[in-house]
């Protein structure tokens, strides 16, 4: 089983409430057993960042009839905390395709080309402003 944490909360306790829910819910008095393998804390992105401010303009070429929206999703990702603390002075982006027909982690999964096509327009014109911006 793999818990994916959201910001704000720590894994090490997130990890103890699942485990005390599992025993607690455990069916005709079945034994749970638990043995972490791994744990990492949550990643939350800088918003007020250049790298997100050049990439805002950049999805505004590529999807010029919408507005953009952020939605935190994933939870943890140990190596965005890693690199950050490596790297403090990087700014670290998150871009994901997907949209309402992808089903995402299915069998069956898919990618509009159409989304393919504009969120490369976003990533070539998201390099071309945040270049821009460090000059």
């Amino acid at each position: 089983m793999s818990l994916r944490v959201p910001p704000g909360q720590d894994a090490a306790e997130a990890t103890e409430l699942l485990t005390a829910h599992l025993r607690a819910a455990a069916p005709w008095g079945a034994r749970v057993e638990v043995a972490q393998i791994g744990e990492g804390q949550p990643f939350r992105a800088d918003t007020e960042s250049p790298a997100y401010a050049s990439m805002a303009a950049a999805m505004r070429v590529a999807y010029p009839d919408e507005e953009m929206q952020t939605a935190g999703m994933g939870g943890s990702i140990p190596l965005c905390n890693a690199l950050a603390q490596l790297y403090p002075e990087a700014e670290i982006l998150l871009i994901g395709l997907s949209e309402p027909e992808a089903q995402i982690h299915a069998v069956n999964e898919s990618v509009s080309p159409q989304e393919l096509e504009r969120l490369s327009l976003a990533e070539a014109v998201f390099l071309i402003n945040y270049a821009d911006s460090k000059r």
